[in-house]
């Protein structure tokens, strides 16, 4: 008989003082390990009164009457393992990486152990850990942009508010578009944004077509949302379009970052390898 206990979300408060991985034991049933792996994994989050919410990882630490915990506790979730990114380049102030597909920008209330920043801490075996710049989809693959600290976050983020980051993405699709560039402005959730789609070569017998593509917005899942808005939905993303799931793995790629340093004043760019095409039978 399967005796994993089921996912879920719950809040105490806290009624005497105790070490946080024994209270949370008994207020929900489960042994001490889970709890613990919990905690390490980032599923587990800790409210003092004037103090911000944290994640709480330590499990001798004494919690103390009033205080609150939350536990998300998802079984399949923690038992993932996350496969490992690829250091492209370090500075001092932030670092480059290729992303693997199925890997997250950032943690959820659940857990953050599948996190590019966390994965990047420990390679870099680092102190603190790294601040995500700017997103990438889970599963979408290529390169990314972490900071090692607050302010080098600040710095980097102004660029791209400041739209002085160029970013290239490649993607293969489904069908033949009867374009070679196209710029689309469709709104996404409320708000204005801007893709421009360019061509490289098509495929009439697997009728899939390998293009470029340039946001000058970051809204979610904008690529994909519209490459399926002219009918040309990425290959193996099922949530968008339609016959589009004949691969595994999301064909979208990250393929390269460039921008001019704001600590060194220096040119930078960065490329990872681009998409195979046609996709192998």
């Amino acid at each position: 008989m399967n005796t994993t206990p089921e996912t879920f979300s719950r809040t105490f408060t806290v009624e005497e003082a105790a070490p946080a991985c024994d209270t949370l034991a008994r207020l929900t049933g489960l042994p001490k390990a889970r709890i613990k792996d919990c905690m390490t994994k980032g599923g587990v989050w800790w409210s003092r009164p004037g103090r911000s919410t944290s994640r709480l990882r330590r499990a001798s630490t004494e919690v103390k009457p009033g205080e609150r915990l939350e536990i998300n506790y998802d079984p399949a979730l923690l038992a993932l393992v996350p496969a490992q990114p690829e250091l492209i380049a370090k500075a001092k102030h932030y670092s480059i990486w290729n992303k693997p597909a199925g890997i997250l920008s950032q943690g959820t209330r659940f857990a953050d152990h599948c996190t590019l920043p966390r994965l990047a801490q420990a390679l870099l075996k680092a102190r603190n850990e790294p601040h995500p710049v700017h997103r990438l989809d889970r599963e979408a693959r290529g390169i990314m942009l972490l900071a090692h600290d607050g302010k080098a976050a600040a710095k980097l983020g102004e660029l791209f508010r400041q739209g002085k980051v160029e970013k290239e993405y490649a993607a293969i699709v489904r069908g033949i578009p009867d374009w070679t560039d196209i710029e689309v402005e469709l709104p996404l959730d409320g708000k204005e944004c801007r893709s421009r789609f360019h061509v490289i070569q098509s495929d009439p017998a697997s009728d899939m077509t390998l293009l470029t593509a340039r946001i000058d917005t970051g809204r979610k899942h904008q690529i994909r949302r519209h490459l399926a808005g002219l009918g040309h939905p990425v290959m193996g993303d099922p949530r968008y379009g339609r016959s589009n799931a004949r691969v595994q793995e999301l064909q979208l790629v990250a393929r390269s970052l460039a921008f001019t340093c704001p600590f060194t004043n220096a040119p930078r760019q960065w490329n990872v390898p681009d998409l195979l095409f046609p996709l192998p039978e």
